[in-house]
This record gives C-alpha cells, sequence and structure tokens, in this order.
C-alpha cells in the first residue's frame, strides 16, 4: 500500500486508451465503458481530467469576470480563492462520492471496485471541461442550460455504466440512480453559481 509499485498498474495506460475512454464519455448511453476498462481501470486519465477541469473552470471564470468588470468600465482584482475552490471541489468529488458509492453497494450487496469507480467518476467529470469553455458566452439563460445538459450527460453516463450493479441492488436500485443523478447535476448547479455567476 506504501509503495509506488502498487499504483504504478492504475497509470500504466497509452494516450490511445485514454482518449478512448474520454470519448466514451462524451456519449453517454452507449454503457459499454465498465465493460472496456473492467480488466484494467486507471487513474491517471480521471488525475488530469480533474486538474485540467480545475484550471479550466478557474481560469474561464476570471476571464469572464475580467471582460464583465471591463464591460462596465469597474476596477477588477484577481480571486486566488477560484483555483483553491474549484480544486478542492473538483478533487473532492472525484474522491469521496466514489468512496461513498463504494460503500452503498457493498452494503446493498451489489459490489463495484474502487478504483472502477474513482475511474468512471474521474472521467464523467470531461464533459464539463467544454461546458466550461462554452461559459464565456455573455447570456445566463445559455450558461444555465450548458451546465444542465453538462450534469445531465455526466449523471447519464455514471447511470448507465452502473446499470448492473444498480440493478444488482434489489428494489432500492431507483435511489442509487436518484442520488447519482442528484450529486453529478447538484455539482453542475454548483460550477454554474460560484464560477459562472458574475456580479459587477
Amino acid at each position: 500500500m506504501f509503495s509506488v509499485a502498487a499504483y504504478k498498474p492504475y497509470f500504466d495506460v497509452d494516450t490511445s486508451d485514454v482518449v478512448e475512454r474520454i470519448w466514451e464519455s462524451v456519449f453517454p448511453f452507449r454503457g459499454n465503458f465498465t465493460e472496456k476498462t473492467s480488466d484494467k481501470p486507471d487513474l491517471y486519465g480521471p488525475f488530469w481530467t480533474c486538474t485540467t477541469l480545475i484550471f479550466v473552470a478557474a481560469s474561464i471564470a476570471t476571464f469572464v469576470t475580467y471582460l464583465s468588470h471591463k464591460w462596465h468600465k469597474k476596477e477588477w482584482t484577481y480571486d486566488i480563492n477560484l483555483v483553491t475552490w474549484s480544486a478542492g471541489l473538483f478533487y473532492g468529488y472525484v474522491t469521496f462520492v466514489p468512496l461513498g458509492l463504494y460503500v452503498i453497494l457493498k452494503y446493498f450487496s451489489a459490489p463495484a471496485g474502487l478504483v472502477q469507480l474513482w475511474c468512471l467518476y474521474g472521467y464523467s467529470l470531461f464533459i464539463f471541461i467544454p461546458a466550461s469553455l462554452l461559459s464565456i458566452v455573455p447570456i445566463e439563460i445559455f450558461r444555465w442550460v450548458i451546465a444542465g445538459v453538462a450534469g445531465f450527460m455526466s449523471a447519464t453516463f455514471v447511470a448507465v455504466n452502473l446499470r448492473a450493479h444498480i440493478l444488482n441492488s434489489g428494489e432500492r436500485w431507483f435511489l442509487i440512480v436518484a442520488g447519482i443523478f442528484l450529486l453529478q447535476l447538484g455539482l453542475a448547479v454548483l460550477l454554474k453559481l460560484y464560477f459562472f455567476t458574475i456580479t459587477v
């Protein structure tokens, strides 16, 4: 557990593997991500997806705030808290939500591998990167639509790929699916409210 060699298999992926897994996350209804990664789940792609999202969200939010202040001819100052807050939000989310789901699925006798869940949730965040880029458009309703679509696609990706485990959990499968959807949509709302609600 405390040696680097123990974690090496989770970072031993090619660029083509990572690109294929990212591509799978963009089309959430296919539902074959878990089967494709079951023998070799990785943490490399999820780590860099999450890290990229942190910097993209903070950078775009800063840029949008800057443009808004310049448009209204107001003084603008950089807010370093955007980076630290986004790091805490996304790293915390991608670590603790799969951990909680792992415990819940184990409780309902429908276990899924913890690394598999971290892999799935890490790639599920990719859709928020283009959503953050599209949030440059200064139309508030458009930003809400983008956040909602990204949250829905991310939630669908996770739920569809966990359907075999969720269906094995018995009658309470609907609660697990609802929880997955609400958490992913909640993340989308937090992203919209904290990063892309501009006040001058």
